[in-house]
């Protein structure tokens, strides 16, 4: 009953007989172990990044890449605007260029869907 409780015990002991004697030689068993074992490692590392890069390019890209060869392209308007003069700046100057920028916003989310749910409320000078 003994022998069977402690048959591990004595394999270990069995398998310990292949490290070397002494100091130096078991510090470079040691070290030969410990690069296998990061070698090891890694190799399994880079096998999980290659198998999520087919995940991302099976799920992700390729459908992406299908709708978007199925879809027609939209004919954007073209929008030309004339350069403006320099103008000293005024606080009446500083509410045109608000209405300008919100009128612009404004015409570039009626050409497209907006992306983002943020809104502007206010502009402040920096």
């Amino acid at each position: 009953m003994n022998k069977i409780l402690l048959a591990p015990m004595f394999a270990a002991v069995e398998g310990a007989a292949n490290v070397p004697e002494g100091f130096i030689p078991k510090l470079g068993y040691g070290l030969q172990i410990a690069v296998i074992g990061i070698l090891i490692v890694f190799a399994v590392l880079a096998l999980i990044m290659g198998v999520l890069y087919l995940f991302e390019l099976i799920f992700y890209k390729l459908p992406n890449k299908q709708k978007a060869a199925s879809a027609a392209p939209k004919a954007a308007p073209v929008v030309t605007t004339a350069p403006a003069a320099p103008v000293a700046a005024t606080s009446a100057d500083d509410d045109e260029i608000a209405a300008v920028i919100a009128a612009a916003i404004a015409a570039y989310y009626e050409q497209s869907a907006p992306t983002s749910k943020y809104r502007i409320k206010s502009f402040r000078r920096i």
